[in-house]
């Protein structure tokens, strides 16, 4: 694959993040005439890329397409997952109100460097947007443990990844309405 593909920008999302990485990826997006696939890895996933291959459910790992969410989308099934997702999609829908650039949210799985790798590959993607990591100890612990993400793609990616930097402090968060 050759570097920053014709598709979409990429945004890697997840709760607790900073609007301003969804929004920087929205203004990306928009600037460059390419429309915006927020992509949110599922946490509980990541031990399905320790599956052998042939034992691993392509579904477990990308459900691709079929379970995107656009702003509006009308609710699905009564899953504890899908509610949480749609939560996400309203989330970020009034992280972006007011940007130029239509969107849509697509749930993944696995680790998260590798989904976002295999998505943008799948729809040959211009570039991959993420944040960096948030302050704190567990933070501090989970990226010892698991890497990167951002290094990670950064590494291993043919096309650009632009890493979007957070004042942790006055940072509005995605996170579920209360």
């Amino acid at each position: 694959m050759s570097a920053g593909g014709e598709g979409p920008v990429i945004a890697g999302v997840h709760p607790g993040q900073a609007c301003a990485v969804v929004v920087e990826a929205a203004r990306l997006a928009a600037a460059i005439g390419r429309p915006l696939l927020c992509a949110h890895v599922g946490e509980d996933s990541y031990l399905t890329e320790w599956d052998r291959p042939g034992a691993r459910e392509e579904a477990s790992l990308h459900p691709g397409a079929a379970a995107d969410l656009a702003a509006g989308a009308a609710p699905g099934d009564d899953s504890a997952e899908q509610a949480a997702q749609e939560e996400l999609a309203a989330s970020i829908a009034r992280a972006l109100d007011g940007e130029q650039t239509g969107w849509t949210l697509r749930p993944l799985g696995g680790d998260p460097a590798k989904a976002l790798a295999r998505l943008a590959d799948e729809v040959d993607a211009r570039l991959i947007v993420v944040g960096t990591r948030q302050k704190g100890f567990a933070p501090a612990l989970e990226e010892f443990l698991a890497g990167s993400v951002a290094a990670k793609l950064a590494h291993e990616q043919d096309r650009p990844v632009v890493v979007v930097p957070v004042s942790h402090a006055a940072a509005e968060r995605l996170a579920p309405r209360q």
